[in-house]
């Protein structure tokens, strides 16, 4: 068989950003071909961001930040052995930042996320199985698998909207994990964190980004890159784990 034969040929038109948004859940493969031979990442991370910016400041209007942190003192007993005016002053300062830190994990942290979740991918794709991929393609690969957030932040802004501030679970804002119909009160907190990590799209994110990788190295199967990327997630849920049996 000829080289040419041989070798894949890349997709005789080019999608727009539109067409490649769409089609991540509707072609998934042969969308992210589009995106390994012409590998740009950031239209997925703009509307991500932007979303979780939205969600955000709509949460913080809604004075929603009091609550949430009343929940996570009554789940640390650290926080319970504090004295009433230390709580206190310990609360009125976690309202007062926790604005910060969601604007800035939406507009530092998703990025970065993704950076990391890139570097670790190429070095198993390249080092462990041979793929011959950049880094551009497989950033680009897995900010496009972040698509499925902006339906579960979609949802969430719903939910949250439909609610009042204290009735709304920003941990769980949809029942779309096993945590979500547990009590974070009297639950674990390591047992509440491995239930929340079995998530519908975190488990479409995973797969979404398996197919990416699976389309981009060509001569990997579907399976192989699977369970690269299950065993990272598991990785990384055995360290969310773990913290939240130390912090708890």
């Amino acid at each position: 068989m000829s080289a040419t034969a041989s070798a894949p040929s890349a997709p005789s038109k080019e999608l727009s950003e539109f067409a490649r948004l769409s089609g991540i859940i509707w072609e998934p493969g042969a969308t992210f071909r589009d995106i390994a031979a012409r590998p740009r990442w950031w239209p997925p991370l703009v509307v991500v961001i932007a979303l979780s910016l939205v969600f955000s400041s709509i949460f913080t209007q809604r004075g929603g930040w009091e609550h949430f942190f009343r929940q996570q003192m009554e789940t640390n007993s650290r926080m319970q052995d504090m004295p009433a005016d230390e709580r206190a002053k310990t609360m009125a300062i976690q309202v007062k930042v926790g604005p910060y830190f969601a604007y800035g994990g939406a507009i530092i942290g998703i990025p970065c996320f993704a950076l990391i979740a890139a570097g670790i991918f190429l070095f198993l794709f390249r080092t462990l199985l041979g793929a011959e991929l950049s880094f551009k393609q497989v950033f680009a690969i897995c900010c496009y698998s972040f698509v499925p957030l902006i339906f579960s932040t979609l949802m969430a802004l719903a939910v949250m909207l439909l609610k009042e501030p204290d009735q709304f679970d920003l941990q769980n804002p949809v029942l779309t994990n096993i945590g979500a119909f547990m009590d974070s009160v009297s639950t674990p907190k390591w047992l509440y964190a491995l239930a929340s990590s079995v998530d519908v799209f975190s488990l479409w994110v995973m797969i979404l980004m398996a197919t990416g990788l699976s389309a981009a190295a060509r001569k990997i199967s579907w399976t192989t890159s699977f369970m690269c990327v299950l065993g990272t997630w598991l990785v990384y849920v055995l360290l969310k784990v773990g913290g939240a049996a130390i912090s708890g």
